[in-house]
């Protein structure tokens, strides 16, 4: 709700055009126009400017102000309500940020005659230079992109060089804030917010359907054509004209169209973008909650996988573990029973030198004794006695050169 004194408003209107008054207030253009007939307030025209321009007398040029009940009017619209910013943003789950925004956005004020950032200048310029380099050959870039690393600066494709310093403007106020918020915003305008997730987003000029106007060049090649069919050639193939036209009409629009999340701001009777900063900027956080929720999620299936893999590799580890020990187990029960049998043997030796070489193998496969033999070392258990044997074997093998 915005309070006004209708004689006031009268005489900034004699000073001011209503578009420089109504981004004063920061309201719609259009509502405010109605709001100014609604309460008999007259709007000068535009000999009226041209006048004050040259400072020529602009008696007669514009009504005085009718007498009205009360001087104080208000003033009201739906784009003026006050943004639920907390209810808009609790999935953001961090109150103090969003205390952050909503000091921000109450403190930031849209102004056309603000100077562009250097952000937005460094863009400005890429696209100055991609126009000089390409400036009406799209097809010539069209086929070079395929063979380069050169990319057309954003929002080209759907922009008017009309809308071009308005597209510049509004570039500029989203820039200010995020960067107040703490945001990142690259040269060619990419938005990262929370410093890892990029928060895609389009601002494309709104086009009209109108009936296409045949050209002189079209007509020439109809008026072929009906001279072709009048003469008997009828293999003469009909040229292809459009029906309709697609001209930009001044509109835009900004867009959200990054899966899950879709939504868009435009243009349209209760304001234009540059009134709307502040639903521009809750929409870039809900679309960065929908960017974040999306990454996390992927993140903690991501982390689920890893730590299943980790798992059935620890079990298998395990298995693998408690094989060889039963394997070492049997290795050892069955050396044991060896070496039993040996000593049994020994004892029906007569030859005390052998006898004693027999015990000491004996001592040396029994796992109870694990003697270390001078020779042979310490029995391996991994290994059955005929492969630890074979392994031996080779060993002396390897070193017959």
């Amino acid at each position: 709700m915005k309070k006004f004194s209708r004689t006031d408003l009268y005489n900034e209107l004699l000073t001011s055009t209503l578009k420089d008054l109504s981004e004063k207030y920061h309201v719609s253009y259009h509502k405010f126009s109605a709001f100014c007939h609604q309460n008999n307030i007259p709007i000068p025209g535009s000999k009226y400017r041209m006048y004050l321009k040259m400072n020529k007398d602009t008696t007669g040029l514009v009504e005085p102000l009718p007498a009205a009940e009360s001087d104080i009017i208000y003033f009201d619209t739906e784009s003026n309500k006050k943004l639920d910013i907390e209810n808009e943003l609790k999935d953001l789950n961090d109150l103090q940020k969003i205390k952050q925004i909503e000091q921000v956005l109450n403190e930031f004020k849209y102004s056309s005659k603000r100077s562009l950032s250097s952000k937005v200048r460094t863009f400005k310029k890429s696209v100055k230079e991609w126009k000089e380099k390409y400036p009406n050959d799209e097809h010539k870039y069209e086929w070079y992109k395929w063979y380069s690393d050169e990319k057309k600066p954003k929002f080209m494709e759907n922009i008017s060089p009309k809308e071009l310093p308005r597209l510049y403007r509004i570039l500029n106020a989203i820039y200010l804030v995020l960067d107040q918020l703490g945001e990142e915003i690259t040269d060619d305008f990419t938005v990262i917010i929370g410093g890892k997730d990029e928060v895609y987003f389009d601002i494309v000029e709104l086009k009209n359907q109108v009936e296409h106007k045949i050209t002189k060049k079209e007509q020439k090649a109809l008026d072929e054509y009906e001279r072709n069919l009048k003469i008997g050639r009828s293999w003469a193939s009909k040229p292809r004209i459009r029906k309709y036209d697609h001209p930009y009409n001044g509109k835009l629009e900004l867009e959200f169209n990054d899966y899950p999340y879709h939504a868009y701001v435009k243009d349209a009777d209760n304001g234009r973008l540059e009134e709307k900063i502040p639903e521009i900027i809750i929409n870039f956080y809900k679309a960065y909650i929908s960017v974040r929720d999306k990454r996390l999620e992927q993140e903690y299936e991501k982390q689920k996988k890893k730590e299943e893999k980790k798992r059935k590799n620890q079990k298998a580890k395990h298995i693998n573990d408690e094989k060889a020990r039963v394997k070492k187990l049997v290795t050892e029960a069955h050396d044991y029973q060896i070496a039993m049998q040996i000593r049994k043997y020994a004892s029906t030796i007569s030859n005390k030198k052998y006898k004693d070489w027999v015990l000491q193998k004996a001592d040396w496969l029994d796992p109870s004794v694990a003697r270390n033999d001078e020779i042979l070392g310490l029995r391996d258990y991994s290994n059955d006695l005929e492969k630890y044997l074979d392994d031996l074997l080779k060993m002396e093998d390897d070193f017959d050169w």
